[in-house]
């Protein structure tokens, strides 16, 4: 079992909790079994007396809350919750766990976070309040941090699956132009290729999957913090994602003539530090769009930036699921070794 915490210090102090007895004298354990859960799946466990004040309205607002990016509301976690004393069985071998609740011997907020606890893979997070209004602020001010410990889950275990079934098509694209392997849906199989550029589809009228790599020159990467970023996105989509007429191509959606995207830097499990952004894309004077998320790996020593990005057609149906399996496939880029 792999332990992690972080901690800050403050009025809420964000301390290491211990989620799960140490092995003692170098006893072997049976190994653990798979895991449980379906895609953006959360177990919570509350206390019934917790769950009546406002500490309520926070859980929701943070597992529940909006998935960014998209064009509707779609929540973060397909959330269940149950009572302590229910917390047994096959409740304990769920994939993603949250435990909260309230101990006035608590330092302010305490926080641990355990992984495979009862289960591969699995993510296990106990907050400890020393109140209701302490709670509160802490759920508020580390919400991203929360949201993301689970989301980082729910990559592994998508990226997990896509190793034993991917695209050959495609990641043989991938090998031959940028010499990085990369792992996505296997029904992406249709390829068009470009000057530094891929495009795979699984070419499908709704729930469709596209894949999409290209490579720039490594400049000032701080430029994947701007409105730089969509510029360049849009001038590669216009040369190489056409529509059906002289005037139609693939660009990202704007209001006010501001982009509607959402941008932030990452650090992936591996170590490697990569560019996040995430929006709404359309076909320019057509009636076509969806969701994307890009991800830019600078490459230092080929002095480029490899762009990839997953991005959805399926209109009338929810995609938060769709793009997670996209943003999945995305962080499986890794070069070729030698």
């Amino acid at each position: 079992m792999k332990k992690k915490s972080f901690w800050r210090q403050g009025i809420l102090a964000l301390c290491v909790a211990c989620m799960c007895l140490a092995c003692g004298g170098g006893e072997k354990k049976a190994p653990l079994g798979p895991s449980k859960g379906l895609p953006g799946e959360l177990l919570l466990i509350v206390d019934a007396s917790l769950w009546k004040t406002s500490a309520r309205d926070s859980l929701e607002d943070v597992l529940k809350g909006s998935v960014p990016g998209l064009s509707q509301y779609e929540p973060m976690f397909r959330m269940m919750r149950i009572f302590p004393e229910n917390y047994s069985g096959q409740y304990s071998t769920m994939r993603n766990i949250i435990e909260v609740r309230e101990d006035p011997q608590a330092d302010g907020v305490e926080m641990g976070v355990a992984y495979n606890v009862k289960a591969v893979p699995q993510t296990y997070v106990n907050i400890k309040a020393r109140d209701v209004a302490s709670l509160n602020r802490f759920l508020m001010t580390h919400r991203e941090q929360i949201t993301d410990l689970f989301l980082a889950s729910e990559m592994q275990w998508e990226a997990a699956r896509l190793k034993k079934k991917y695209s050959k098509v495609v990641d043989d694209a991938s090998r031959e132009l940028f010499g990085y392997t990369v792992k996505v849906p296997a029904d992406i199989a249709k390829v068009k290729k470009g000057e530094q550029f891929i495009w795979a589809s699984s070419d499908r009228q709704t729930q469709d999957m596209n894949y999409v790599c290209y490579s720039l020159p490594l400049a000032d990467s701080s430029m994947l913090l701007t409105k730089r970023w969509v510029d360049l996105r849009d001038s590669v989509m216009k040369r190489n994602i056409p529509g059906s007429t002289p005037e139609n191509w693939m660009t990202t959606t704007r209001e006010n003539g501001e982009p509607l995207v959402v941008q932030r830097s990452v650090q992936l499990a591996d170590g490697r530090q990569v560019y996040e952004m995430r929006g709404l894309w359309e076909m320019r004077k057509g009636a076509l769009g969806g969701p994307f998320v890009s991800l830019a790996y600078p490459d230092s020593a080929q002095g480029r930036l490899l762009v990839t990005e997953g991005f959805i057609y399926s209109p009338d149906t929810n995609k938060r699921d769709l793009v997670r399996r996209m943003e999945a496939a995305l962080r499986t880029l890794a070069p070729v070794k030698p």
